[in-house]
């Protein structure tokens, strides 16, 4: 029997579908993850459209027989357009929507809090820690996120002033005795404090944590190729960051979640 539904969502793909419709891939903590199709989006002046980014109460049908959902209305909660303010904000909008297609619709009331909660965070100024805290948020949720107290492989308590490597065999963050990448994907100390502490906390609470922009780009440059390789997972969105941001990939600068040093 066909049904009308009715949800919050947000749009995180937006895709042209024959020669008149769009097909929109909605993040949804009742659904997780739906595809739509909205009918004479690409002509139609007076079809229901629903940009990417955009938040609201989507209405839709879903139609057994055809084997497809499509939208009917909605209401508009937030169109997220702080996401357009700059190419450094839309790749960073896209990496996060990136991750969440890569988890296929697990833990979706998780993820939509996440990316509904640090989307409108992202600026011009601060889109780094925006990627940052999303990034080791997403680790958090699918339950990869490294132990930033102990090592995993040995089991030994970190030196407060001890630089971490990498593990393959783990495929995490350890000590530097187990470490088995010779040092060439490592995490100093005030970095290490840094993600720790802002896993300790809420993200909002994390977003004001003080941090130079140098340890900004150095940080959203390690996680995300903490996600890679944690994950195997391929982002298009990761290569074109890290060409727009300026610095260095080295993690040496002293960071503080009270003031900047």
């Amino acid at each position: 029997m066909d049904r009308n539904e009715s949800a919050p969502a947000i749009v995180i793909k937006s895709e042209r579908y024959k020669e008149r419709d769009r097909i929109i891939t909605l993040l949804s903590p009742v659904w997780g993850l739906r595809r739509v199709v909205v009918y004479g989006a690409q002509k139609s002046r007076k079809a229901v459209k629903a940009s990417l980014y955009t938040e609201a109460v989507f209405h839709i049908y879903e139609n057994r027989e055809r084997r497809q959902t499509s939208l009917v209305d909605l209401n508009i909660i937030s169109i997220h357009e702080n996401v357009s303010e700059s190419l450094e904000t839309s790749f960073a909008a896209s990496l996060m929507c990136e991750i969440i297609m890569k988890e296929r619709g697990e833990d979706a009331p998780a993820y939509y809090s996440l990316l509904t909660g640090l989307i409108d965070t992202l600026c011009a100024e601060n889109y780094r820690r925006s990627v940052i805290q999303f990034v080791i948020r997403a680790l958090d949720i699918s339950g990869l996120a490294p132990d930033f107290i102990r090592c995993p492989d040995c089991g030994r308590r970190y030196a407060e002033a001890e630089i971490l490597g990498f593990s393959r065999s783990g495929l995490t963050p350890c000590c530097s005795d187990c470490d088995s990448m010779s040092g060439s994907f490592i995490l100093p100390p005030n970095a290490r404090r840094y993600l720790k502490d802002s896993l300790s906390c809420d993200a909002q609470k994390a977003m004001s944590f003080e941090i130079s922009q140098r340890m900004e780009t150095s940080l959203m440059r390690y996680t995300i190729r903490l996600y890679r390789m944690v994950t195997s997972a391929e982002l298009k969105s990761a290569l074109m960051l890290s060409e727009l941001s300026a610095g260095t990939q080295e993690l040496d600068v002293v960071v503080s979640t009270g003031n900047k040093r």
